[in-house]
């Protein structure tokens, strides 16, 4: 059997991604592009399979195995499907040509919905842009040479490469932290469930922003997640811990250009109670961000997580199983986190793109009711918040919250 019938196995992070999906319920995440013009279906198609060749691991299909799904080549036409403005929806092969994404359209806009088993945000980000400047020069712009992927590039095993595997360092099962990645079960929110996904985005001045953060001592990061958790305990109905998971980019601390996922978290945990002022959330919001990014830390869990997909008993449970087991899980497993704060980050492209707003939406579920993210563009920032509830208390709190620190929300 060839390597591209055997396929490519999700990395170390991604492989229970397709084992705990289901038809109604996957694990996705939503960009949104808005151009300077009108978006042609056939250029932009015809960009996304130039791509393709250039980020092999986007360009594959799900194939089942017998303990673990994989990721085989795809040549099947990519679809570019009408946006009806719901976000988030499961993928289907219809829609999406077997690929693990959907490219969608609405006039001057591209969304995009990525399977969180295929690449983070950091490392679709790179391919959406690398889409647009085809579709520019397909258009018959001069693009510049800016470091995005173009017609030039050749890719490497670095861009495909499972970062995990590389920088793992062995470590003993009895040293590994499985009970601390889990933690406690937190605070979780509530409400009226939704039958679609709902996206309420705010828009904040990037240099206000970071004004604000700065005065407060900290990074926009943890300031945010500060804000966030003196919001939730307003909101509490126990008194169980506010936890708060951010993702942490690894590229920042462990040097890869992996196009696939490349992420661990830290968890901001904090006691109700214990904060008397906003001042109070900062502070320890800061304190266990820092402590959660220490390369040490990042070090041990990342060899964690490598130890537990590579276990000999991992490789020899049967697929079947393992989704058995994850179907009893979601009947009885709670989230433990009380919310997930993703910060793209700044995101940066020349004015021959015509970009004129990026979002960037995180999935939700029926245990885990609403999440942001934060991405900045053009000099804005915008939180976006998505919400599986009807009850929109988090948000009202949180604007009401950062504009009384003096950065003026605007609702997109």
């Amino acid at each position: 059997m060839s390597k591209e019938e055997r396929g490519v196995q999700f990395d170390c992070s991604a492989r229970f991604y397709p084992i705990i999906a289901s038809k109604k319920s996957q694990s996705l995440y939503h960009i949104a592009l808005k151009l300077d013009g009108a978006v042609d279906k056939e250029t932009l198609r015809r960009a996304v399979e130039d791509v393709l060749e250039k980020f092999p691991t986007f360009a594959t299909k799900l194939r089942r195995g017998y303990a673990w799904y994989s990721l085989v080549p795809n040549d099947a036409p990519v679809p570019i499907v009408d946006f009806d403005g719901k976000i988030l929806k499961p993928l289907d092969k219809d829609s999406t040509g077997g690929y693990l994404f959907r490219m969608s359209v609405r006039d001057d806009e591209i969304h995009i919905d990525f399977f969180h088993g295929l690449a983070d945000g950091a490392g679709s980000l790179g391919f959406v842009l690398a889409v647009i400047k085809r579709m520019r020069t397909l258009e018959g712009k001069t693009m510049p040479d800016d470091g995005v992927v173009g017609a030039d590039f050749i890719p490497s095993d670095e861009e495909s490469e499972d970062a995990f595997l590389r920088y793992y360092k062995p470590i003993k099962f009895k040293d590994a932290d499985l009970k601390g990645m889990a933690g406690k079960t937190p605070f979780r929110l509530h409400g009226t469930l939704t039958e679609d996904y709902v996206a309420t985005q705010y828009a904040a001045d990037g240099a206000e922003l970071l004004q604000a953060a700065r005065a407060a001592g900290a990074s926009v990061t943890a300031y945010v997640a500060a804000i966030a958790a003196s919001c939730l305990e307003k909101l509490a109905d126990n008194k169980k811990p506010l936890a708060i998971m951010i993702p942490i980019n690894l590229r920042s601390v462990f040097p890869s250009r992996t196009q696939r996922n490349f992420v661990l978290f830290a968890r901001i945990v904090i006691e109700q109670g214990k904060c008397k002022c906003l001042a109070d959330y900062v502070a320890e919001a800061k304190r266990q961000l820092k402590e959660g990014t220490d390369k040490d830390r990042l070090e041990k869990e990342l060899s964690t997580t490598v130890k537990g997909m590579t276990l000999p008993v991992m490789n020899a449970l049967p697929l079947w199983l393992k989704r058995f087991g994850a179907f009893v899980g979601r009947l009885f497993m709670r989230s433990r986190q009380s919310i997930i704060i993703s910060n793209l980050g700044r995101v940066t492209a020349a004015p021959e793109y015509g970009i004129e707003k990026l979002i960037y939406n995180l999935n939700v579920s029926k245990n885990n009711v609403q999440n942001l993210a934060i991405t900045s563009f053009g000099g804005e920032t915008v939180f976006s918040f998505t919400s599986a509830i009807k009850e929109d208390d988090l948000k009202r709190s949180f604007k009401e919250t950062l504009e009384g620190e003096g950065v003026k929300l605007r609702r997109l």
